[in-house]
């Protein structure tokens, strides 16, 4: 049997699985080729259906993460906000009536538009709550029997953040925070009051610069902005922020007498908001335990599955793993809202038709794959002339260019779901250099100086690097590096020392893991570094994209598959 999940707001997604096991998973971007694609992810759709060789008759449910009719909440949140100032209503009546009159109630007519635009279908079509989407994405996949579940993010449908606990296909729903309170908004109104973009992605941005501060400000986001009560609750003051305003850069005089003045996205980052961002950090970290420890209070369970937005705060999820009182974890690699059309199709699969579960989510290459023939085809249409190599040449060659300080651009196999680059579409280079990430941030990647960049490391050497074996396949982690390592591999150790790590199994990527071993035999180190292969756009999917990021960028080789190019 096989179901579509879908996404069709923001980082728009579609799945599809065939008894439960997941077939294919895209983002819309990596087709379109625009950040955070939002509308119905045609291309994805096709996609999938192309890579079980199927069309949309053979698709008996289609799951979309949203119930659009769920707006009273949301209503109520603007009257209230009349109250506090006229702004902070128009700002929501702004942002609300379009959502209503176009992306909300244009869901309605997704059953329609799937069939005008792919062909006549029987599916029956299922609008589920986007939480619970969240949850199932991650606990469903997860391995785990039973599991305590958070999930959070900006917003689903009216609810923020979401305790549920997981028993094989029952996921039952304990507490709801609801709008205006969201650790989500609350992170992204401070991205844009240091002068990012919050719609932009750049909350990442800000938890790499927290790095470089300290938490000069955080009784006044303690006391003032994000309370935490004893009833594994929060509390989000939006007078003093409010995510509404924040998108048009307005902010209360009491957070400017406070901070300072909000940052204009043109001027230089100093010392202020460095201290600004590490504060917040912390906060987040913080309320992020205290709600983690409600959870378990009210679960008692040993393994803790976590996914939606926030679930990407890789910092975060450090401290929850070394100081909650779970044992066990699980963060979805497509823990954004791209992972809720792969946690809808699991929804309409366990709960609605109450199939047992028989899957476990042990990597995240679901994505367009290319052959051989298919690179040739494009390198030779480019003009490009290449070298055909067996692995048997070809890694020890890639391996001693890595060792002399080339920086590489390596496309192979399946595509990665989600926003990590995995080491199918990844820059790759040597991890030992001082210089390695100034050169790839502001020669390469064309991105702030204080950016961090990652390893990708054998897993059987977690232990040496970390101090205790760590498992971590979707980069999802940031821990401290064990003492007297991080002098071994300065390229991928962040300013307080520590590191973002992807650990390569030999089963579920073995080329990888063959190359990074070909590079521990040259140099002793049984790790590269990696980041995604991507300029200022999405992660390359095709060898087109792949052969334009080449011709156009400042990197010394393009691996395609068995196909290799040097400047």
């Amino acid at each position: 049997m096989f179901i579509l999940g879908l996404t069709t707001l923001g980082d728009s997604a579609a799945t599809l699985i065939e008894d439960g096991k997941i077939i294919a998973a895209a983002e819309e971007e990596r087709f379109s080729r625009r950040k955070h694609h939002s509308g119905f992810p045609y291309n994805a759709v096709q996609y999938c259906l192309e890579e079980a060789g199927i069309k949309i008759a053979d698709v008996a449910h289609v799951g979309l993460y949203w119930k659009p009719w769920i707006l009273r909440h949301k209503a109520m949140q603007a009257l209230k906000a009349a109250v506090i100032s006229p702004d902070m209503f128009r700002a929501r009546v702004d942002r609300g009536v379009g959502q209503v009159s176009g992306s909300y109630l244009g869901m309605l007519r997704h059953p329609s538009l799937i069939r005008k635009h792919f062909g006549p279908g029987n599916f029956r079509f299922h609008f589920l709550e986007h939480h619970q989407c969240h949850a199932a994405s991650a606990f469903f996949v997860s391995g785990f029997e039973r599991a305590g579940i958070l999930t959070w993010d900006g917003t689903g449908e009216d609810t923020t953040t979401l305790f549920s606990q997981g028993n094989e296909t029952q996921i039952k729903v304990l507490k709801r925070i609801k709008l205006p309170h969201s650790l989500g908004q609350f992170y992204s109104a401070v991205t844009n009051f240091i002068g990012f973009d919050m719609f932009g992605g750049d909350e990442w941005k800000v938890m790499g610069l927290a790095a470089y501060g300290k938490p000069e400000y955080y009784d006044f986001f303690a006391q003032k902005v994000l309370k935490v009560n004893g009833n594994h609750d929060f509390h989000l003051n939006i007078r003093v922020l409010d995510h509404h305003l924040a998108k048009h850069y307005k902010f209360s005089e009491e957070i400017s007498r406070a901070l300072g003045p909000p940052r204009q996205p043109e001027e230089d980052l100093t010392e202020r908001h460095w201290n600004i961002a590490a504060s917040a950090q912390r906060v987040l970290e913080d309320t992020a335990l205290h709600l983690i420890r409600g959870l378990h209070e009210m679960t008692g369970e040993e393994n803790l599955c976590m996914a939606g937005g926030v679930a990407f705060n890789s910092v975060m999820n450090g401290r929850i793993m070394t100081e909650s009182p779970f044992k066990n974890y699980f963060v979805q690699p497509a823990a954004g809202d791209a992972g809720c059309s792969l946690g809808a199709a699991l929804l309409v699969h366990h709960r609605i038709l109450k199939q047992p579960r028989s899957f476990k989510m042990e990597h995240a290459y679901y994505g367009p794959g290319f052959s051989s023939a298919d690179c040739a085809s494009a390198l030779r249409r480019a003009g490009l002339k290449f070298e055909t190599l067996s692995d048997a040449l070809m890694l020890p060659r890639i391996a001693q260019m890595l060792a002399d300080g080339a920086i590489i651009g390596w496309f192979q196999g399946r595509m990665e779901f989600g926003p990590r680059a995995l080491g199918n579409r990844s820059f790759i280079a040597d991890p030992r250099r001082r210089d390695m990430r100034e050169l790839l941030n502001k020669k390469v990647k064309l991105r702030e100086w204080f950016r961090p960049l990652a390893p990708s490391m054998k897993e059987e050497f977690s232990a040496e690097i970390f101090g205790k074996p760590h498992h971590d396949p979707f980069m999802i982690t940031v821990l401290h590096v064990a003492e007297k390592q991080a002098e071994r591999f300065p390229a991928v150790v962040h300013v307080d020392g520590t590191a973002r790590p992807q650990t390569v199994s030999r089963q579920t990527n073995p080329r990888y893991w063959d190359l990074i071993t070909e590079f521990e035999k040259l140099t002793g180190c049984p790790m590269v570094l990696n980041t995604s292969f991507n300029i200022q756009e999405p992660i390359v999917c095709s060898p087109e994209d792949a052969i334009k990021t080449f011709v156009g960028a400042s990197f010394d080789a393009l691996v395609l598959e068995d196909h290799l190019v040097v400047h």
